[in-house]
């Protein structure tokens, strides 16, 4: 037997997505944080004018990246926090951090999602060139044990801090994990809805599995976000509920850090 609400915030295998991530009671903040993504893709795409997404320009370093290192970060911690308040969660100092944000792996599997850039350029030992996915796996640190902060996320509070000393932490690879963070934080809220404006959609970038629970669309998106297995969850912890029928009770989700401590 499976869960019988979903979580604020939070898609699990089991239901089709689309129907209970557009009810507003679920986010009403779906469109903003998506328009704030694709502003800060914008500029990802813009970097890559000047510098080719290749194994050699990985640990490449700008002022241009250093910005979008800090735009990126800033957005991985406003969709942490979203979740973490919607669920029910407060900070254990005056304000959430990054060790209050590792709790969502319990809640989220965060540490198995990946993004894979589709256009990555390796020369390969006989010197030919080929083009093929390039794996980001933004929050792997929150799987080891113990947990560790994201090494990106780690680079972004030392070049924040001491710009001069620590500029080449604001490297391609850095910027590349960040971004494919705030696309991971927002497929598992919304699904293949986080840029939909109707029921309908027009986008999608999760790749098809044989246990697909949402809609599928191609778009030019610059990754396309693998999710959680429905094997890596116990039966338990899956969605298992009708939601035009849970829809119409005054309060259809459950606030996953409210059920941690009943």
């Amino acid at each position: 037997m499976g869960l019988s609400k979903p979580f604020y915030r939070i898609t699990r295998p089991g239901v089709f997505i689309p129907s209970y991530v557009m009810d507003k009671r679920y986010a009403p903040d779906r469109l903003q944080l998506s328009r704030a993504y694709i502003s800060i893709e914008k500029d990802l795409r813009s970097i890559f004018d000047y510098i080719e997404p290749d194994d050699q320009n990985i640990n490449a370093f700008s002022f241009e990246l250093f910005s979008l290192l800090l735009r990126a970060c800033t957005e991985v911690e406003l969709n942490c926090k979203e979740i973490m308040v919607a669920n029910g969660a407060v900070p254990e100092g005056r304000h959430f951090t990054m060790k209050d944000y590792k709790k969502l792996e319990k809640a989220t599997l965060l540490s198995k999602y990946k993004a894979a850039f589709r256009n990555w350029r390796r020369k390969q030992s006989d010197s030919k060139v080929v083009y093929e996915e390039k794996l980001f796996q933004p929050f792997i640190n929150f799987g080891l044990s113990p947990q560790k902060s994201p090494d990106w996320y780690d680079a972004y509070n030392q070049v924040k801090h001491n710009r001069e000393e620590n500029l080449e932490k604001a490297s391609l690879e850095n910027c590349m994990n960040a971004v494919a963070g705030i696309l991971i934080l927002l497929y598992l809220q919304f699904g293949s809805q986080w840029i939909a404006t109707s029921k309908t959609g027009d986008f999608l970038i999760q790749k098809e599995d044989e246990d697909a629970d949402d809609s599928l669309f191609q778009p030019d998106a610059l990754f396309v976000v693998y999710t959680p297995l429905k094997s890596d969850w116990k039966a338990s912890q899956l969605y298992d509920f009708q939601w035009n029928n849970l829809k119409k009770e005054e309060n259809p989700f459950a606030r996953f850090f409210e059920e941690e401590l009943s």
